[in-house]
């Protein structure tokens, strides 16, 4: 991916001082980044916080290098692709929904509304890959003078793939955004495609089946993460749970009187945990805890074989929130984005991105029907086998 901010002459500007500062106090740079800079610039600083480090580093100057390795790092983190997908009924399995779809693509999209400053950087194009899947490619300009420098023009690239599934009988629509402006756009081609379907007799009904926040009470959305790291295949298999993101339902009711999680009450609304093999922690692993917060984040790590490459990716689950700073996530879709995969062969990088898709797909579906064909009223019986192997697999 290129580099998405507006056209910078990184060779021949030199930021420093109060220009600087006000960069890096930004959320685009993390602090790890500032430290990380001023140790190639030979500076060791003993603290990591910004109030320590950021004053250090606006009073040097900067090599072109330095400051579009800084730029990068954070435009790279901020538009990394995520993804959701939801799924159309057929109405049967002959159903012409690829010809149908391409024949009168233009006119499927053509009612988009962009917001205003947006605009399409390359217009949605359909084609048919060599697999056989519909793709669906474009990207989208986002225009903001009141915000700083940096930010003033973004392109992000955006991406949605519709394929067969359920023998044959429901199309997957695999939605992939670099931002909350393209999570809108492929909201609104999804849908236009689903009216599209349904006004040609192709699906049952224009709206699309998703995985939604409100699927789920409190306790059935943390088994339902949890079944996600229950995965042990040869090729592909859960490891440990590493991050995760809690948010204290208020309207849940009093905190039980145990010392363990009733100095919360009052205190906390949402807590960050970060860390390695956190799947012992109180939090995720006392069911009795589970109806009081929201579990809205988990990053969990596997190992995986495909073929000659091998290796362990990291991969973060999440409900992504109206808001980032907000605590409502009714209505929102349940997401994931591959976070971090080992250096392997440059040619081989692609498919083994599309494996672990692939897979974590199939894991996300197996948990999300297990957890709603099984109440909690009689999960405790009917398949205790199932929650016991979930529960030692997280904790060998």
């Amino acid at each position: 991916m290129g580099t998405p901010a507006k056209q910078f002459d990184y060779e021949r500007a030199m930021l420093w001082g109060d220009r600087l500062r006000i960069l890096l106090n930004s959320e685009h740079i993390s602090s790890g980044e500032i430290t990380e800079t001023l140790k190639e610039k030979g500076i060791f600083v003993g603290s990591t916080s910004k109030s320590d480090t950021v004053p250090l580093l606006s009073g040097c100057l900067l090599t072109p290098g330095e400051f579009t390795r800084l730029v990068e790092k954070s435009f790279v983190r901020e538009s990394g692709k995520k993804y959701s997908s939801c799924k159309l009924q057929l109405t049967s399995a002959d159903a012409e929904w690829k010809s149908e779809l391409i024949k009168n693509f233009d006119s499927v999209v053509e009612g988009i509304q962009l917001e205003d400053d947006r605009e399409f950087a390359s217009d949605p194009v359909i084609s048919v890959d060599p697999d056989g899947d519909v793709k669906i490619i474009y990207s989208l300009r986002v225009l903001d003078f009141s915000k700083d420098w940096i930010e003033q023009e973004i392109v992000y690239p955006a991406e949605i793939t519709l394929k067969s599934s359920g023998d044959g009988l429901k199309v997957e629509v695999d939605r992939f955004r670099t931002s909350k402006d393209t999570n809108r756009i492929n909201d609104g081609i999804t849908n236009a495609i689903g009216k599209f379907y349904k006004s040609k007799g192709i699906t049952r009904d224009e709206k699309p089946e998703s995985i939604a926040f409100d699927d789920f009470e409190n306790s059935e959305r943390v088994r339902f993460f949890l079944k996600l790291a229950s995965v042990d295949m040869p090729e592909f298999s859960f490891k440990e749970i590493g991050d995760f993101e809690i948010i204290r339902d208020q309207e849940a009711g009093a905190l039980p009187k145990d010392p363990e999680i009733e100095w919360m009450e009052g205190r906390v609304t949402k807590i960050k945990i970060n860390g390695k093999d956190l799947g012992k922690i109180f939090l995720l692993h006392d069911k009795k805890y589970y109806p009081y917060y929201f579990l809205v984040k988990m990053t969990a790590t596997y190992t995986f074989k495909f073929g000659t490459n091998a290796g362990e990716c990291g991969i973060d689950f999440f409900f992504s929130g109206k808001s980032s700073k907000g605590i409502d996530y009714s209505g929102t879709l349940f997401n994931f984005s591959i976070e971090r995969l080992p250096r392997v062969e440059k040619g081989s990088k692609n498919q083994i991105r599309k494996n672990i898709i692939q897979r974590i797909q199939e894991i996300r579906d197996s948990a999300f029907e297990y957890i709603k064909s099984s109440s909690e009223k009689n999960a405790s019986h009917v398949d205790a086998d199932a929650e016991e192997k979930t529960e030692a697999i997280m904790n060998p």
